[in-house]
């Protein structure tokens, strides 16, 4: 067990990432804020049924002004309109606030479980007395800077109303309405010339949130800084055309110790991004864009740099309550009534590789129940997102039944590249049993064959209890020659899966006094000890781990190094078509893990000249006549790539009169999302533009066209 966490049966309220990442670690962490000076953490909390995040707050900070040394809860925008199933754990965003970091002891990771257990203890005594064993749990994601945050008003609401633009409000007549372009991303330019409306009298960005931000916070939200149009509009007239001049007195260039301000570049994604979904188009049919209202969150940059992913789920999810509330403001402004059924389209091109891939991930489950609740209400909202692009990168896995069945182990096949200055993470996905469940046992291998950990497997079963129950999960730290080089967790991820986790250090710490994890092919040996039968094959998944664009941290992507992965054709060309049965890695079912669930319209990318899939977009599995079509999967395409000789596709840059070509299912996506706005918008239901295959393709990947193209 890992010495940072308790052995003693306590319960254990944080997960594998941030035992890591807050433990053992932390050293290789690339964060703006170490974990000893830390005051702030964002947190994703999944608290029982009929346990409300106000109420929790208002304990929390009973308890801190009891001096127990309780941390107190700060609430962000929380959606009046948010769903409380009376029977599920429901999924909510805060900020920790650990107090001051000259008036405690630092933080470390036991420290953290300590307080959280005391944190959640009264929601724990209110259950325990009804006969129910819930615990309050937490996905705690990255430390904030100080200055970011505002303590004194948590949960608090702006009273005055939100103004409509006068002259789109006069406009508006019984069945035109507006509707509202949303886009989470990074690096975006609120004040370019293309969000202006079509006379150039002012922007349509109603709303715009900068998560992360060195100056001081402003308007209703208690981190980073909020625009209105208003505030947009006064900025622009101040500064004129120099759009610099508005970013720098808005604190909208998030300036973090380690990573630069994607704004402050010719591009970036986000800038490419809300181009797409909702700039202007001079010379063009573009329908009545003046009708498109816009609500713009931009990320940390902390949270783009890392593509793992485990570390956005509060910003994320506390971005659709952003927009979510926002959208009801601006029904009132130009309705009159925040009741109205206004479409709100939602474009959020990030994704990541880890995950259940069944929409069971905690913040999936929080995203669809928030779309159903908007929808319930009347008001119709689409969120669309992009499949991916890790078609053929070698980061999906799978262990077919009869190979585990067999008593022996199964090697899976782990590389891992030099020069690579950031952790790797592979998870394995198991699904839960019940008493009688499939036992395995875990032998973790470096390039030189020597086992980490201990000179035995690491034993475990699959009905592990849930994260703070009687039996906490199992932890193993990973030594080699007494250096910690890596930890491996076993949990209970819900009530269908248990995961595993094994973390490595980089194989070139940014520090070379650290320890480093060796580069070469690591072996992760699996094999079935015992109990039922499995029933499911076992899925194996490799972090993303790359640096996106406008990002350098020395990320190298690890990869599945399988003899058996036929990555090129006879010709040489790099493969369009899942591998043979043979395979370990598959190509197919590498969706965006953040885009499984049924509240969500995914969208690959094809080229241009011909309508074919590209060799990397991303998919589900193969869908078949004997097996229909399920949750998130991709349902339509869009161009992302001109051609293979001509790559990406054409949007704004961060500064007017800029254009940039960027490439990716995250450039299909706000195309798609830009027509289904644009079709509330319009009074022809004109069916989405279709054209054909251009190029003759092999059976096989005609065979799964549907798949990769919906």
């Amino acid at each position: 067990m890992s010495p940072d966490l308790p052995t003693n049966g306590d319960p254990r309220l944080t997960g594998a990432y941030e035992e890591w990442t807050f433990g053992g670690g932390a050293a290789y962490a690339q964060a703006d804020v170490t974990l000893t000076a830390t005051r702030f953490v964002a947190s994703m909390v999944s608290l029982p049924a009929g346990t409300h995040p106000r109420q929790f707050a208002a304990e929390a900070d009973r308890q801190s002004k009891d001096g127990n040394g309780a941390a107190r809860v700060i609430l962000p925008v929380i959606w009046n309109g948010a769903p409380e199933p009376p029977d599920e754990m429901t999924h909510w965003p805060i900020v920790l606030d650990f107090h001051d970091p000259d008036a405690r002891d630092p933080l470390d990771l036991l420290q953290i479980n300590r307080t959280l257990d005391h944190l959640s203890a009264p929601v724990r005594r209110v259950l325990n007395a009804a006969g129910r064993k819930e615990e309050v749990q937490f996905q705690l994601n990255t430390p904030m800077r100080e200055q970011s945050v505002v303590v004194l008003h948590s949960g608090r609401s702006d009273p005055s109303p939100h103004t409509a633009d006068g002259a789109l409000k006069a406009r508006l007549a019984p069945g035109v309405r507006p509707v509202i372009m949303a886009v989470i991303d990074d690096g975006l330019p609120f004040a370019h010339r293309n969000f202006l409306d079509t006379a150039g009298n002012g922007t349509r960005v109603e709303f715009c949130w900068l998560q992360s931000s060195d100056t001081t916070p402003s308007g209703s939200v208690v981190f980073g800084r909020e625009f209105t149009r208003d505030a947009i509009n006064d900025l622009c007239r101040v500064h004129g055309p120099d759009e610099d001049a508005v970013y720098a007195r808005a604190g909208a260039a998030d300036f973090s110790r380690r990573h630069g301000s994607t704004l402050n570049h010719i591009a970036s994604h986000g800038s490419h991004v809300l181009d797409a979904a909702a700039g202007l188009r001079p010379g063009t049919d573009q329908g009545d864009v003046d009708l498109m209202r816009i609500i713009a969150v931009q990320l940390p940059a902390a949270i783009t740099a890392d593509t793992t992913g485990f570390r956005k789920d509060a910003f994320v999810l506390s971005a659709l309550h952003y927009i979510f509330d926002r959208a009801d403001r601006i029904g009132a402004a130009y309705l009159d009534d925040e009741a109205a059924p206004l479409p709100l389209v939602i474009n959020f091109s990030y994704g990541f590789t880890g995950g259940p891939h069944d929409g069971s991930d905690r913040l999936e489950v929080a995203i669809a129940r928030l779309i159903e609740a908007r929808q319930a209400q009347g008001k119709p909202t689409t969120l669309v997102m992009p499949s991916g692009n890790t078609f053929g990168d070698r980061m999906n896995g799978e262990i077919p039944v009869d190979q585990l069945q067999t008593g022996m182990s199964y090697p899976i096949p782990w590389r891992l590249q030099p020069s690579d200055r950031t952790s790797s993470y592979l998870e394995i996905w198991l699904r839960a049993a019940g008493e009688d469940a499939p036992t395995f046992a875990l032998a973790i291998s470096d390039p030189k064959g020597i086992m980490c950990g201990t000179e035995s497997p690491l034993a475990f079963a699959s009905s592990v209890q849930p994260q703070g129950g009687s039996s906490p999960a199992l932890s193993q730290n990973l030594t080699l020659s007494g250096n910690t080089i890596g930890l491996c967790v076993v949990e209970r991820y819900n009530d269908a899966w248990v995961r595993v986790v094994v973390a490595l250090a980089p194989t070139e710490p940014t520090n070379p006094a650290l320890p480093a994890a060796a580069s070469g092919l690591w072996t992760i040996a699996l094999s079935k000890t015992g109990g039922a039968e499995l029933d499911a094959p076992v899925s194996c998944r490799i972090q993303r781990d790359n640096d996106p664009f406008g990002y350098l941290r020395g990320a190298r992507q690890s990869f599945f190094d399988d003899t058996a992965d036929l990555r090129f054709t006879a010709d040489g060309a790099v493969s369009r078509i899942e591998n043979p049965p043979s395979s370990f890695v598959r190509r197919l079912g590498t969706l965006n893990g953040l885009a499984t669930h049924e509240k969500v319209t995914v969208v690959a990318g094809c080229y241009g000249d011909s309508g074919r899939a590209t060799e990397y977009g991303a998919s589900g599995p193969l869908r078949t006549e004997t097996v229909p079509a399920g949750r998130g999967d991709v349902r339509v395409a869009a161009v992302s790539d001109e051609s293979t000789a001509l790559r990406g596709v054409l949007a704004a840059g961060t500064r007017s009169g800029a254009a940039v070509r960027l490439s990716g299912s995250s450039m299909a996506a706000p195309q798609v999302a830009r027509a289904l706005a644009m079709r509330h918008i319009s009074q022809a239901k004109a069916p989405p533009a279709t054209f054909p295959l251009r190029q003759p393709i092999t059976d096989a990947e005609l065979s799964e066209r549907p798949t990769r193209l919906g």
